[in-house]
């Protein structure tokens, strides 16, 4: 990266990755008793939950856990506005929301286990544009302007006005990295997190 012209910046960890030498969490040794989460997510875009049920595979070895939102002590995050649950409760609102966790011995059985999940989830409309969810009034957060007083009377005395609707076709920028965190227990109640994040501090905000 280039500054003011000709001082260069390196990425802080850009030599361990051209090496190949960066440590990331998937290459931390397991430890013994390491369990291994499972996320089972919502495969449509909208829809009420009906049946959720992991009884098929409780009996199976590899089992550990089964956890929906009814087991969190606290089911709601968001890094600006605090209104997204970690765990759909009663809809989804996204495809591949996350719906429940299934924790086995380790990650092939999670893969294998969850297939056994039963989840039913009953289609709802979905707002699939920009225009649709303005004209449900669904918005992500509240209303908020920028506006001059004067702005109405400026408008009114131009001798030419335009008005028209203009759409921007961009999209969020896709991240490369996989998500994923590890967390290990220590004394005093204390836990240990690493995690694959951007957003450290907010990783521990959640936690």
């Amino acid at each position: 990266m280039s500054v003011g012209g000709n001082t260069k910046i390196s990425h802080d960890a850009a030599h361990l990755h051209v090496a190949g030498a960066s440590e990331f969490v998937d290459d931390r040794a397991a430890m013994a008793g390491e369990v291994f989460v499972t996320v089972i997510y919502s495969p449509i875009a909208k829809g009420r939950i009906g049946k959720l049920d992991a009884s098929a595979i409780a009996s199976d070895p590899n089992f550990v856990a089964f956890y929906t939102h009814r087991d969190l002590a606290h089911n709601v995050w968001g890094t600006i506005f605090r209104d997204q649950p970690l765990l759909a409760e009663t809809e989804v609102a996204f495809a591949g929301e996350p719906v429940a966790l299934l924790v086995t011995t380790d990650r092939r059985a999670g893969l294998r286990l969850r297939a056994g999940v039963v989840l039913q989830i009953a289609p709802l409309p979905a707002l699939l544009s920009i225009a649709a969810a303005r004209d449900a009034g669904s918005f992500i957060g509240s209303p908020r302007e920028i506006n001059r007083d004067f702005s109405e009377a400026a408008l009114a005395a131009c001798d030419h006005t335009l008005a028209d609707t203009v759409v921007l076709e961009g999209a969020d920028h896709f991240y490369l990295e996989s998500q994923v965190s590890v967390a290990y227990p220590l004394e005093d109640g204390q836990l240990e997190i690493h995690t694959s994040s951007q957003h450290p501090s907010e990783v521990q905000h959640v936690v």
